[in-house]
């Protein structure tokens, strides 16, 4: 995806293949900040890297603990696994229509996304509103700001089409 490129991703639910990130890419990525790549990181990357659709982190642990291949995985090694992926932006951490967090795995890098409060359709950006914001704030606040979050949400065009 280019950088001010919008791509569709469906909110709620799974379905299996990929968006084209690969697990080679994800570990390389992990390796650059300096995290190993375990065999239980290794599955939740796998997992993870299946969603086409923001899941969230329970629907993630019921995935890999109810998988018969290779070792039980413990729901704190899928949530700091989580965690390190969402730090070194292969995932976004997101908030729900409910409210409630969930995770969108659909680029490598920096997003934000607009979430439809409808049907929950999530509809990632990386042009980047806040940059400029940020520079400002750090130099009247003497902040040393090292991230920030941006939703937006709204109706998407087939909810608008379906409230006529």
């Amino acid at each position: 995806m280019t950088r001010d490129t919008a791509t569709r991703r469906p909110f709620a639910g799974t379905s299996t293949g990929n968006h084209g990130l690969t697990r080679p890419e994800v570990e390389a990525v992990l390796q650059q900040f300096g995290y190993r790549a375990t065999g239980p990181r290794s599955t939740v990357i796998d997992a993870v890297i299946a969603h086409r659709r923001p899941f969230t982190a329970e629907q993630l642990v019921a995935e890999v603990s109810g998988s018969r291949t290779g070792p039980s995985i413990g729901r704190a090694t899928v949530y700091r696994t989580l965690e390190i992926l969402a730090a070194v932006d292969v995932l976004t951490r997101i908030i729900q229509p409910d409210g409630h967090p969930a995770y969108v795995c659909d680029s490598l890098g920096h997003r934000h996304h607009l979430v439809c409060s409808g049907c929950g359709t999530a509809v990632a950006f990386t042009k980047c509103p806040v940059d400029d914001l940020v520079r400002v704030l750090t130099k009247d606040t003497e902040f040393a700001i090292h991230d920030h979050l941006l939703e937006v949400f709204g109706v998407c065009p087939s909810c608008q089409a379906g409230a006529s």
